[in-house]
């Protein structure tokens, strides 16, 4: 009897956890078949936490116009974080601002000494660490080349990385025309250090900005800068909350960052009847006028895109996008992951990660953004300034040598500027990595193909 009754106890505990489990699950009694397990409403299923650091004076400049350039989604947080007290201070609408270094630097800035930003986060560590737990993605803005975006930045990135979280920098590269030999050189090392701490990392250049139209306000370009970021950022957490037809995913972008240290992000539109030209002409377009400064010319390229296309759109369409890539870049056969939505635009709106060439995205003799059926420029030097693109500068590359003779600072800056001048008159592609070349060879007059190698000790 005791045996007997055992059993039938045990049966009823079994029924009892089965009742349970089906009430979890959302079993249909009829069928027992399985119908969803999505009904938790305080489950965070598919909302990745996605946190952005404006670092630095630029960066919390991009922060601040982010606040009011478009609504962010819930599960995106902005932050912005300053050595300097009083710019943190003109932040309006956001309560997430952090001072570094408030009891060493007392908010006085770090007087564009990246050592300076460098230390600012170790007094601060314990807070950015609480800050980012429980983070799956986060962004870096910064501005490279003076003190806390330089050397805060790449320490920052540590922190995230060590915590396992996806990390990606957007930064935005100065004028050596504009801010001196010292500031692009500081942009130059920055970059190397940051580049080294980072899942994934592009750049903004100012002097596309500026040479895009030498007439444009210095507020406007401030914006355009603004605007960029702002548009970079906004592109991968698109790809990550929206749902389309075809769907990219957090892992699609997790994977794309994991495998490609440089990127390129962008956008095209193409509102006329489709067509294969019309399309290769409007990407070919939209990438030599973006401000995004990366070197495309890779044999292993790797594009990520949104697509939004409407019901006529042929199906085509990815096989003609392959092939528009194919021509842009060295590689034969560029793989693409894509997601579309078929929605009411008129034709295509798309936007889309591209990888970068690592090797060659500072100093490179091959000019980035060089698109194949333009003529590219490559070689050292003095071949460079035998190219047809350059034989309108009113002085050779022998008279340029001779005016910076004693490697005097003015006259590097004199001669830069008149390069950067013609330059911006007879050709439409990237200047600051011949500039910067020309300034290290005027300094190592023996060895043309050195690059910009200083460390922060």
């Amino acid at each position: 009897m005791a045996d007997i009754l055992k059993e039938i106890i045990g049966e009823i505990k079994v029924d009892e956890k089965s009742a349970i489990f089906d009430k979890q699950i959302n079993v249909n009694e009829r069928t027992n078949n399985l119908l969803s397990n999505l009904d938790d409403e305080n489950e965070t299923l598919g909302r990745f936490r996605i946190k952005i650091f404006g670092i630095g004076g630029a960066g919390c400049n991009v922060i601040d116009y982010m606040i009011s350039a478009r609504t962010w989604a819930n599960n995106v947080n902005l932050y912005a974080l300053n050595t300097d007290y009083k710019a943190l201070k003109r932040i309006q609408g956001l309560t997430n601002v952090y001072l570094l270094g408030k009891k060493a630097l007392r908010g006085s800035g770090s007087g564009g000494d990246p050592i300076i930003g460098k230390l600012s986060v170790e007094e601060s560590i314990n807070d950015i660490h609480n800050v980012l737990e429980n983070t799956d993605i986060l962004f870096i803005i910064a501005g490279l080349g003076k003190g806390t975006g330089s050397g805060a930045s790449p320490e920052i990135a540590k922190i995230a990385r060590s915590l396992g979280i996806l990390t990606v920098a957007i930064i935005n590269f100065p004028s050596v025309n504009a801010e001196g030999r010292q500031v692009y050189e500081n942009a130059l090392n920055s970059f190397n250090i940051l580049k080294n701490e980072v899942d994934a990392i592009t750049k903004i250049s100012n002097d596309k900005i500026i040479l895009n139209d030498r007439s444009i306000s210095f507020t406007l370009a401030l914006e355009h800068a603004n605007s960029e970021v702002t548009n970079v950022v906004g592109n991968i957490v698109n790809m990550i909350d929206s749902a389309s037809n075809i769907n990219l995913d957090f892992a699609d972008v997790t994977n794309f960052f994991k495998n490609n240290k440089t990127f390129m992000s962008g956008n095209f539109e193409l509102k006329e009847n489709y067509s294969f030209d019309a399309l290769k002409e409007i990407i070919n377009h939209n990438i030599k006028a973006s401000y995004c400064d990366m070197n495309l010319q890779t044999e292993n390229c790797k594009l990520l895109m949104n697509l939004n296309i409407n019901t006529n759109v042929p199906s085509s369409v990815t096989h003609d996008l392959r092939n528009i890539f194919k021509d842009i870049t060295s590689d034969q056969s560029p793989s693409l992951i894509y997601g579309i939505d078929y929605t009411n635009v008129d034709g295509i709106k798309a936007s889309f990660l591209m990888s970068a060439n690592e090797q060659e995205c500072i100093v490179n003799e091959i000019p980035s953004n060089a698109l194949k059926h333009n003529e590219n420029v490559s070689g050292d030097i003095n071949e460079i300034f035998t190219n047809e693109a350059f034989i309108n500068l009113d002085e050779s590359m022998n008279e340029i040598e001779n005016k910076t003779s004693g490697v005097k600072h003015e006259n590097i800056k004199l001669a830069t500027e008149e390069i950067l001048i013609d330059e911006a008159t007879s050709s439409n592609n990237r200047i600051d990595s011949l500039t910067t070349q020309v300034i290290n060879d005027v300094l190592n007059p023996n060895n043309q193909t050195a690059k910009f190698t200083k460390k922060y000790n």
